[in-house]
């Protein structure tokens, strides 16, 4: 991508976010993990004061799409819970195995949806690094005890009108962390919402935890309005995703059917197209 074109496509991306999102350009940069300077000197096209790498930091936040996606059963079945846990203030479950769209549905309802925030764990996440991320994405850059921090978490989210917290990759979390998830739960759940998203043992390992009585878990289990199970991709949807991404040829296709997520039939069509 020639140099001019990352400029105005990431400041479109920029000031596109700030317009659905309607946060500030401060919030934005703790988002983007930039100094607000960076954000002023992108929107003012300062283009001197911003080299290609922190041009395309800055538009790695965005899910740039580089093929064409469709709304499986999954992509809206998620986009449909997210929807119900925000205006019925309900906490749900989205399980389902690698590869079944959850992370782009998700995704994609956050970066088009007001007071709607998306944090991604990961294996090497401490309780308080994941408190911390849970602030970093309301706009807050803070740490302090984990009582506190969690206390702030809820004092934020509560300043909002139907807030809709949606945690990624959930089944990565130490089961110290769920317990925080109820601790702000408890503290927003008249005010908006919480989804938590991961693969089919997020479910097992929580029920089978209180299952055991174990300390805190039937009461987190418990407070879990309802669970949305995934589905492998349908015929119907590989047909479609084969013709909006230019493949024809029927073989191929047929072999695609026995793929058994999207991501490994998506890397399947990139590769055809890049033949």
């Amino acid at each position: 991508m020639k140099k001019e074109a990352l400029q105005q496509e990431t400041k479109t991306l920029v000031e596109d976010f700030l317009k659905k999102k309607d946060i500030s350009q401060n919030q934005m940069a703790e988002l983007l993990e930039v100094s607000p300077a960076t954000v002023t000197n992108l929107l003012k096209e300062n283009w001197e004061k911003l080299n290609e790498s922190m041009l395309m930091k800055i538009r790695s936040f965005f899910s740039v799409k580089k093929w064409v996606a469709i709304e499986t059963a999954n992509y809206t079945a998620i986009q449909d819970r997210c929807l119900e846990a925000r205006e019925q203030n309900k906490m749900i479950g989205i399980v389902g195995f690698s590869g079944s769209g959850k992370t782009f549905a998700l995704r994609q309802y956050f970066e088009t949806n007001a007071n709607t925030y998306l944090v991604t764990c990961s294996r090497s996440m401490r309780t308080k690094q994941f408190l911390s991320e849970i602030l970093r994405a309301l706009g807050v850059s803070w740490l302090a005890s984990d009582h506190e921090m969690t206390k702030r978490i809820i004092d934020e989210l509560n300043k909002k009108s139907n807030p809709l917290l949606i945690i990624d990759e959930a089944s990565k979390l130490s089961a110290n962390s769920l317990m925080y998830i109820q601790d702000i739960w408890d503290g927003i759940e008249d005010n908006g919402g919480i989804v938590l998203a991961g693969v089919e043992y997020l479910l097992s390992n929580i029920k089978k935890a209180a299952d055991k009585n174990k300390i805190g878990m039937p009461e987190f289990y418990g407070r879990v309005n309802q669970w949305q199970e995934l589905t492998e991709p349908t015929r119907g949807e590989i047909n479609t995703l084969c013709e909006h991404n230019n493949v024809t040829d029927q073989k191929v296709i047929k072999a695609l059917y026995r793929l058994g997520n999207y991501r490994l039939v998506r890397n399947a069509i990139n590769n055809l197209n890049t033949l």
